[in-house]
């Protein structure tokens, strides 16, 4: 609680200093994280330069009308001076302008449009990615504070139970998110020099769950399949138990009920048994 105290404080300091200003734009992409794990919003970010013919076309006809700040109100909107952020701008590969990004509290990218946008597309698009990520605040919190293989696998899991609840046409980027993460835990446990089973197998269960979410059940039960419950580590128990348990349900083998049953028997199995109603629900 403190911890989110904190960052609730941040707001108010940051709205107090000028950093958000009077054209509703922010223009410190840093700034701009901070506020977005605060405030439980994702990032919107416009490349432009002031050189840049189609930026001001789209300041006069999109980004200054009303319907369209109203959105915005969902993000954490901030603009990239291409020619004074050239590093950020290589880091985005924003080579050509305007370029519109939509990114998470961290800066990792969740989606991006090329090129001029209309009034009309740009409203369609703010309007698909108007989420609130408080169900991530958590998570981000725990990851801003250290940044390791721990804190990053936990974060694309968190990802990966965020995904299952959203639309179809956006649920795709988060798991693709929850993959960065992922690679992310992987070059962490590099680093840390130390090869933890519980974590490298985890990750190859989260690698499944992402097949799991996407409809892939022929490919997971090939997965799962090639491990044995004998070799699943204590702490990885449940997810094991979950993926099977959805995918001999999706697949409408016998055997689903004594994943259930296996599933219900742990500490947090009745957790995983609501994710799971909710797959088969949709995959129905």
């Amino acid at each position: 609680m403190k911890t989110i105290f904190k960052f609730s404080l941040l707001i108010t300091i940051f709205l107090q200093s000028g950093l958000v200003k009077a054209d509703n734009w922010m223009y410190s992409l840093e700034d701009a994280k901070k506020m977005a794990v605060a405030t439980n919003k994702l990032i919107l970010v416009d490349f432009w330069a002031t050189w840049c013919g189609p930026c001001k076309r789209m300041d006069d006809e999109t980004w200054s009308k009303s319907d369209i700040q109203s959105v915005m109100d969902k993000f954490i909107p901030v603009r990239i001076d291409i020619d004074i952020h050239k590093d950020i701008a290589h880091k985005y590969g924003a080579s050509v302008i305007p370029y519109i990004f939509i990114l998470d509290a961290n800066g990792e990218l969740v989606h991006s449009q090329k090129g001029y946008m209309n009034r009309s597309d740009v409203l369609q698009l703010l309007e698909k990615y108007a989420i609130s990520t408080e169900y991530l605040q958590r998570d981000y919190l725990i990851y801003n504070k250290k940044q390791n293989s721990l804190s990053s696998i936990r974060l694309a899991q968190a990802y990966q139970n965020f995904a299952i609840y959203l639309n179809k046409d956006i649920s795709g980027k988060f798991l693709s998110l929850s993959k960065n993460y992922l690679r992310k835990a992987e070059k962490y446990i590099k680093e840390e020099g130390q090869e933890s089973e519980i974590f490298t197998q985890k990750i190859e269960l989260l690698e499944i769950e992402d097949d799991l979410i996407r409809g892939k059940y022929k490919k997971c039960m090939k997965s799962l399949e090639a491990l044995d419950e004998k070799q699943i580590q204590d702490q990885n128990l449940t997810l094991f138990y979950f993926l099977n348990y959805v995918t001999d349900s999706a697949s409408q083998k016998t055997d689903a009920a004594t994943w259930l049953e296996k599933l219900n028997s742990m500490k947090t199995g009745k957790l995983y048994t609501q994710r799971a109603e909710k797959l088969l629900t949709t995959s129905d």
